[in-house]
C-alpha cells in the first residue's frame, strides 16, 4: 500500500456498504478496480488522493494480448441451482420454471443472449446503468465549450491521461530515481532518513500511512488512523494456504516482474528472484494480518477500534520510528490515533533491523515498480492490462477515453459530479427519490412495531435510529472547495502528485477537527447505493439511477423492484449485524438489551446456518458468515417494499418479483465470481434472487410454489432476520 490518507482496512464491512459487489457497480473492469476491491469511508478528500495515488497501480488495465492460462476448474454441482451467473452453465434446452429456479426462469434469454464485452469481467444490469452515465460524462470531458474551474480540472487530467506521446517518450524515466534512491541505500538510519521523506518515497510502500477519519465511537469527529500496506496477494490467509485467486494474482505479477524490472536494469532471472523474496518478506507481514474473511466478520469493528495516543504509539513501536514517520506525514499534532492492527505494527518493529535491509530495499522496489506501471508508457501499460486479465478472466480492452473517465472520476470526483450535474439538472429526480425513500422507512417503521421478538425499550431505539437516519440523495448540496488546486500544462504523474498533495493540504485541515457531515463521502456517478453506519445515512445516488433500476414511466411493481428494492435494501443495513452496532448518531454504542441482541444474534446465526448449506458449484460451499450482512439486508429490504405493494389496489405481484429478479442479472468470468464468492460480502447473484424470494408468502402465492418443488422453502426454515 501506498501511504494514504485513508485508512482502507476499515472500508469492506464498516465504511459503507453497497448494493452491488464486484464488477456489479461498474466496476472491476480493466482500468477502474483490481481484482479485490477496496472501497472508502474517509472524507471526501482523503478518499480522492486514496484514488489519485491508487490509480497507478494495477487496477489500470486494459489488455491487448493475453498470456495463456491453464483452465482448471468446474462450474457445476451447485445446489440446490446451478450458478447460473457462469454462461457455460446455461443452456438454450433447459426445462424453465419459477417453481424450480426463478432466476433462471426470468433471465434464462437474457444470459443466452449476453456477452461480456471487452475490458469487462461481468455484465449486467448495474454495467448497463453504468454505460448511460459514462457516455454523458465522455461527452462533457470532450466538450471543448465548457466553461469554469471544475471543466478546467477534469478535462486536464483526462487529456493527460491520454497524451500517449508524452508517456511514451518519458518510458519508465519517473520511475528511476526513486529506484536509485532506494538502491543507494546503506543504513537503518538513512532507510529511516528516506521513509520519513514524503517526498522521496511518494509512491513507495513504507509499511505504514495515516489519514483523517470519522472516529467510530464519536463519529462528530475526526480521528487519525493508522494503517499498515497493503498485501501484494490481497488477502492475507493467501500466505497461510494459496486459493484459486491467489495462484493466479501471483501468476500476473510473476507475468509482471519478469516483464518491467528488466526494464529497469535487472535481468529476468534477477527479476523473479526479487519477486519471490518480496514475497517471502510480505508473507512475515502478513502473519498477523487480518484476512479478508476476518473484514467480513462483525467483530473485526471491535478489533480494529485501538484508539491510542502518540505516546501510546511510541511504546508499541520501540524500533520502527512511529513518531518521527507521522510527524512527517504532517499528523503529529494529532491528540489521537485509530490503531487498525496492532499486531502488525509489532510484526513492523520485528522486521525492520539491519539483517533486513537488503530485503526491505527489495520489497520497496518491487511494489513500486509494479505499483505504479499503469501510469507509464504504452508498454508498460498493456503489460499491466494483461495481468489484470489473468486475474479477472476477462479479454480486450476498454477505449483509452472510458479509461480515462474512470481515473478523472476516481481522482476528482468532486470537479466531475459538479460539472456533470452542472450540465445534466437532476433536481426533479432528486425530489421524487427523497419523497420515495420518505415512503420506504415509513413502511421500515411499521415493520419494526410488529418485531414481536423484540422488547419495546429496544424496539424504541430502533424505530429511533430509524427516523434519525440521513437522507442523501442523488447529489450533496455542499461540496469541497477544488479552487486552489491547478493541473493545466502538467503531465499525467505530475497531475496525480498534485492532486495528492492537495488532498494531503485538506486532510491536514481536518486533524483533531469536527466532521461534516453534509460533504458526502460518495461519488454521486457511480453506479451503487450506499449506506453507511458512521453517520447514518442511505445514500441513493444519480450514478444508480438508469436501466431496469429507475426511469420515467415505471410501473409500481417495476419501480419497487428495481430502485424500491435497493433503498429498502440500504435502509435495512442500519439493522444489519455490522449496523446494529452503532446508534442514531453513527457512534459504535450499543443500543439494544443483552436479550434483544442474543434473539437478533440468534436469527443471524440461522441465516449464516442455512447460506452454509448452499454450494455455487463443486467444492464451493458459501460461506454464510462472510455474505450475512448483505444477506440480512437484501431480505428485509424486499420485505420493506412488499408491505409498501400492501398499500397499492391490484399490486401485479408477478410482476413485481420478476422485476426485482432483472436487477440481479448477470454474467461473469469464473475468475471473478470466484473472488466474489471468497472475498465479497455480497452473496452471488444468483442466490440474491432466488434465496431472498423464496423468503416471502407472496412468493409462494404467485408462482404456485408447493412442498417439494426447488423453490420451496418451508416456513420453520425460513431465514428473515426483520
Amino acid at each position: 500500500m501506498k501511504k494514504r490518507i485513508v485508512a482502507l482496512l476499515l472500508t469492506c464491512v464498516l465504511v459503507i456498504s453497497g448494493c452491488a459487489s464486484g464488477e456489479k457497480n461498474g466496476g472491476n473492469e480493466n482500468g477502474t478496480e483490481s481484482s479485490v476491491t477496496e472501497s472508502s469511508v474517509a472524507p471526501e478528500s482523503s478518499a480522492e488522493e486514496s484514488s489519485a495515488q491508487e490509480s497507478t497501480a494495477i487496477e489500470e488495465t486494459a489488455p491487448t494480448e493475453e498470456p495463456e492460462a491453464e483452465v482448471g476448474y468446474v462450474t457445476t454441482g451447485g445446489n440446490p441451482w446451478i450458478d447460473s451467473d457462469l454462461k457455460e452453465n446455461v443452456t438454450a434446452d433447459m426445462t424453465l420454471s419459477p417453481k424450480d429456479d426463478f432466476h433462471l426462469y426470468v433471465n434464462h434469454d437474457w444470459i443466452m443472449n449476453a456477452q461480456i464485452p471487452e475490458g469487462h469481467s461481468s455484465w449486467g444490469a448495474f454495467n448497463v446503468v453504468a454505460d448511460e452515465i459514462e457516455a454523458k460524462a465522455l461527452a462533457l470531458l470532450n466538450d471543448e465549450t465548457l466553461t469554469g474551474h471544475d471543466a478546467e480540472l477534469i478535462q486536464s487530467l483526462y487529456h493527460a491521461y491520454l497524451d500517449w506521446d508524452s508517456r511514451n517518450a518519458a518510458g519508465v524515466t519517473p520511475l528511476m530515481s526513486t529506484i536509485e534512491d532506494i538502491k543507494g541505500i546503506k543504513t537503518m538510519d538513512e532507510l529511516t532518513d528516506f521513509i520519513c521523506d514524503m517526498d522521496r518515497a511518494y509512491g513507495v510502500p513504507t509499511f505504514l500511512g495515516g489519514g483523517n477519519g470519522t472516529g467510530l465511537t464519536d463519529s462528530s469527529k475526526y480521528i487519525t488512523y493508522i494503517a499498515n500496506d497493503s498485501l501484494m496477494l490481497g488477502d492475507a490467509a493467501e500466505y497461510k494456504e494459496r486459493t484459486e485467486m491467489g495462484d493466479r494474482t501471483c501468476e500476473a505479477y510473476v507475468y509482471l516482474a519478469k516483464y518491467m524490472l528488466p526494464r529497469v536494469g535487472y535481468t529476468e532471472e534477477e527479476a523473479v528472484a526479487m519477486f519471490d523474496a518480496m514475497l517471502d518478506f510480505e508473507k512475515k507481514l502478513a502473519e498477523n494480518a487480518f484476512t479478508s474473511a476476518d473484514s467480513m466478520s462483525p467483530d473485526y469493528l471491535s478489533k480494529v477500534n485501538n484508539v491510542r495516543t502518540l505516546k501510546e504509539l511510541e511504546e508499541a513501536s520501540p524500533v520502527f520510528p512511529i513518531k518521527r514517520f507521522i510527524k512527517a506525514m504532517g499528523y503529529d499534532n494529532a491528540k489521537e490515533f485509530l490503531l487498525i492492527q496492532p499486531k502488525v505494527l509489532d510484526t513492523v518493529n520485528e522486521v525492520y533491523v539491519e539483517e533486513n535491509l537488503d530485503a526491505i530495499k527489495n520489497y520497496m522496489i518491487v511494489k513500486y515498480v509494479l505499483g505504479n506501471m499503469g501510469a507509464l508508457d504504452r508498454e508498460a501499460y498493456e503489460a499491466n492490462v494483461n495481468a489484470s486479465n489473468m486475474v479477472n478472466g476477462s479479454e480486450g480492452s476498454l477505449p483509452d477515453e472510458k479509461l480515462a473517465f474512470s481515473i478523472v472520476r476516481s481522482a476528482l470526483t468532486t470537479p466531475m459530479d459538479r460539472a456533470y450535474l452542472e450540465k445534466y439538472d437532476s433536481k426533479e429526480v432528486k425530489t421524487r427519490i427523497t419523497n420515495m425513500i420518505k415512503e420506504i422507512i415509513s413502511v421500515y417503521r411499521e415493520m419494526l412495531s410488529e418485531e414481536d421478538w423484540m422488547s419495546e425499550a429496544t424496539r424504541e431505539k430502533a424505530i429511533e435510529k430509524l427516523d434519525n437516519m440521513r437522507i442523501n440523495a442523488i447529489y450533496p448540496d455542499k461540496w469541497l472547495d477544488y479552487g486552489k488546486l491547478e493541473l493545466k500544462g502538467l503531465s499525467y504523474l505530475e497531475c496525480l502528485k498534485a492532486i495528492s498533495e492537495f488532498n494531503q493540504e485538506l486532510d491536514h485541515k481536518n486533524t483533531n477537527g469536527k466532521v461534516d457531515k453534509d460533504l458526502w463521502s460518495v461519488d454521486t456517478l457511480e453506479t451503487n447505493a450506499f449506506y453507511n453506519p458512521m453517520d447514518n445515512s442511505i445514500n441513493i445516488i444519480l450514478g444508480l439511477l438508469g436501466g431496469d433500476f429507475y426511469h420515467e414511466g415505471m410501473s409500481d411493481e417495476e419501480l419497487y423492484g428495481g430502485i424500491g428494492a435497493v433503498i429498502g435494501h440500504e435502509i435495512s443495513h442500519a439493522f444489519d449485524t455490522n449496523g446494529a452496532q452503532f446508534d442514531k448518531n453513527g457512534n459504535m454504542a450499543s443500543w439494544w438489551s443483552m436479550k434483544d441482541y442474543t434473539a437478533f444474534q440468534k436469527r443471524a446465526r440461522k441465516l449464516i446456518d442455512h447460506y452454509n448449506t448452499l454450494t455455487a458449484w463443486e467444492g464451493a460451499q458459501i460461506m454464510g458468515n462472510n455474505c450475512q450482512t448483505e444477506a440480512i439486508a437484501d431480505l428485509a429490504g424486499l420485505k420493506a417494499v412488499l408491505k409498501l405493494a400492501e398499500k397499492k389496489e391490484n399490486f401485479d405481484y408477478e410482476k413485481f418479483f420478476k422485476a426485482y429478479a432483472t436487477i440481479w442479472q448477470e454474467v461473469i468470468t469464473y475468475e471473478t465470481e470466484y473472488m466474489i464468492y471468497s472475498q465479497d460480502s455480497h452473496p452471488l447473484n444468483y442466490l440474491r434472487t432466488n434465496v431472498t424470494v423464496q423468503q416471502f408468502d407472496e412468493f409462494y402465492k404467485t408462482f404456485d410454489v408447493k412442498e417439494g418443488d426447488n423453490m420451496y422453502l418451508a416456513p420453520e426454515d425460513r431465514i428473515l432476520v426483520w
